[in-house]
């Protein structure tokens, strides 16, 4: 068994959140000399970026907190919230939060009948909502619906309304009453809503703040959405509690022109950020002259090896520490630019991130800690340190969190963050979460000597061929996916002779590969040409040269169409949806395998 160090970094924010009787206190339980710093910040439809005061949103909180008090929500109610993140979406959580109801967060990137769903199975007593597309969604549904904007009856209107304040009734809510549903994603099935209280959240900012540490002057740029349990907790009630501000991105769309506007010091992300970062150098990369790749190839190798060395408390020196300080110039301070030259930490969770990209952002001296969590645990359980990263790990485990394996490598979990329970599943909530208060997470996992934590594979996802042996898909994705050929991957193998892939080619990258490599211009019948296809399997067997015989891909079948949340084919943290595409792909995957004679 293995559990959290306590000897992790402090900052101010851990007192707050350890004192803390409620989420609520965590804005309103403040040092006075935070009353006056900026807390929120967001554009203005003429460009230019505003910001709000720690003590403005105080006041706009109560007296949203008052409105729906007014409109008969009480402690115990549930809530919904739909849009995309903003101001208005923070004062309606803590507004929901200080009566001591329930904050029902739906995703802004759902389908009507996802959304409906969440918000009918929760009974919500009302729905707070962005006007257009996401109040589309809600046509038909008999709630009160409560506009983030508006000239009288919306969010921006009442917490401007000075006629709203100190009218509560409501006494705050304490740690262990309900604080929010948060609907599991899921890529099968409908979602399930966890149960988290507030102590559950407050416990989780605690640890992770146990392990990373944020100040005052921290500036977050979020952009992940707000209903997702990471983004909630680490980009939403952490810097609340260490009195840091936060920026929200326009759209995800939007970064490029915002990072370099707001000049953020830490980012909360799931993996894909990366991934399109690390591509998008590949393929300027790619098309430069060779010089710029050997530079970048020498900057790499130099900054690995002074990444390495730091880790230790050492550095370059001598001609080394004078190239690097060249090549870093020349190579690497333009990508930290196009970022805002600011970021102290990009913290990267919902899914592994693969380990090269975690190396080649470490080696551009841009920090990235891989973590870990679920939402079912509010959501953070691990996370890299700062001075201590391993790239290829998720990290040990945070204070008060105490992680097992189980004989099969699935990892189990105890710890204050983890939820009560699945809303109205109890027989869900007794498959997860045994007597003793250990959570099986379904993830196959492997603990180093250090603690430090090695995804495998999701154990439901885990595939058998029918010789035995098992394929963990993700691992193998992860590899195809680092081709500047492939966008998209997804591996079938269960109960089957050997792996095949459906592959969504990045047709740009594959132009360019097969020129480079081939030195001729692509076939116009390319998806359908044989000599393409052997060249793919090839530049597939380059990505996965590190795999075991059995786990490479014998055969794939190129796709027109990217997976998208749109269509229902990815989870909103762009995790695939499997049984619904290889149900879309039937025919595609049996054309895949040999007829049996």
């Amino acid at each position: 068994m293995v559990s959290g160090d306590h000897n992790a970094p402090k900052c101010s924010g851990l007192a707050q959140a350890e004192k803390a009787q409620s989420l609520s206190d965590l804005l309103f339980a403040s040092p006075p000399d935070w009353l006056d710093k900026p807390m929120l910040r967001f554009r203005q439809p003429d460009g230019r970026w505003k910001q709000w005061s720690r003590i403005r949103v105080q006041h706009a909180v109560l007296r949203v907190a008052a409105w729906l008090e007014s409109k008969g929500v009480k402690a115990g109610d549930r809530v919904g919230i739909l849009g995309h993140n903003c101001p208005e979406w923070f004062v309606a959580d803590f507004a929901i939060l200080r009566l001591g109801a329930v904050t029902v967060p739906a995703y802004f990137t759902d389908p009507p009948e996802a959304v409906q769903y969440v918000f009918n199975d929760a009974d919500v007593s009302a729905i707070f909502v962005e006007e257009g597309a996401q109040l589309e969604k809600l046509e038909g549904v008999d709630k009160p619906l409560l506009p983030f904007h508006g000239e009288s009856n919306s969010i921006s209107a009442v917490a401007l309304d000075e006629n709203w304040d100190n009218h509560l009734q409501a006494s705050s809510p304490n740690r262990k009453q309900l604080a929010t549903l948060i609907y599991t994603s899921g890529t099968t099935g409908f979602p399930k809503g966890v149960m988290l209280t507030h102590d559950n959240l407050l416990a989780d900012v605690s640890a992770a703040l146990g392990g990373v540490a944020v100040f005052p002057e921290d500036l977050f740029l979020s952009f992940l959405p707000t209903s997702h349990a990471f983004e909630r907790t680490v980009g939403h009630f952490l810097p609340t509690a260490c009195g840091s501000e936060i920026a929200y991105a326009e759209a995800v769309t939007t970064l490029l022109r915002d990072m370099p506007d707001v000049k953020p010091t830490i980012m909360i992300s799931v993996p894909r950020l990366y991934e399109k970062i690390y591509t998008g150098v590949q393929t300027k990369l790619a098309e430069g002259p060779a010089i710029k790749r050997k530079l970048f190839n020498l900057a790499q190798k130099l900054g690995m090896e002074r990444f390495e060395l730091k880790q230790q408390g050492e550095d370059l020196s001598g001609g080394k520490a004078l190239l690097w300080s060249l090549l870093d110039k020349l190579v690497n301070a333009k990508l930290r630019e196009k970022m805002g030259g600011n970021i102290r930490g990009f913290i990267s969770g919902g899914a592994a991130l693969h380990p090269d990209i975690a190396r080649f952002l470490l080696a551009a001296d841009i920090m990235v800690l891989p973590g870990y969590g679920l939402t079912e645990t509010s959501p953070v359980l691990s996370v890299n340190r700062y001075g201590a990263i391993k790239p290829e790990t998720v990290g040990p485990a945070l204070p008060r969190v105490e992680f097992r394996v189980a004989e099969d490598g699935e990892l189990l979990v105890k710890g204050p963050m983890v939820m009560q329970g699945y809303w109205k599943k109890p027989e869900a909530t007794a498959e997860v979460l045994d007597v003793g208060g250990w959570l099986h997470t379904g993830d196959i996992v492997e603990i180093d000597d250090d603690g430090y934590v090695k995804i495998v594979d999701r154990k439901k996802e885990i595939m058998v061929l029918s010789n035995g042996e098992n394929v963990p898909p993700a691992v193998i994705e992860q590899h195809l996916t680092q081709s500047p050929a492939i966008l998209q991957a997804m591996v079938v193998a269960d109960n089957r002779p050997d792996v095949v892939a459906l592959v969504v080619p990045d047709v740009d990258g594959v132009r360019r590969l097969w020129q480079k490599t081939m030195n001729e211009t692509l076939p116009e019948n390319w998806r359908q040409n044989e000599r393409v296809h052997h060249w793919m399997l090839i530049q597939m067997r380059n990505e996965e040269h590190d795999l075991s015989s059995f786990m490479q891909v014998k055969r794939f079948a190129f796709l027109d169409g990217e997976w998208t949340q749109d269509a229902g084919l990815l989870t909103p943290t762009l995790k695939l949806k499997r049984r619904k595409i290889a149900e879309l792909h039937a025919d595609l995957i049996a054309g895949l395998y040999p007829k049996e004679k």
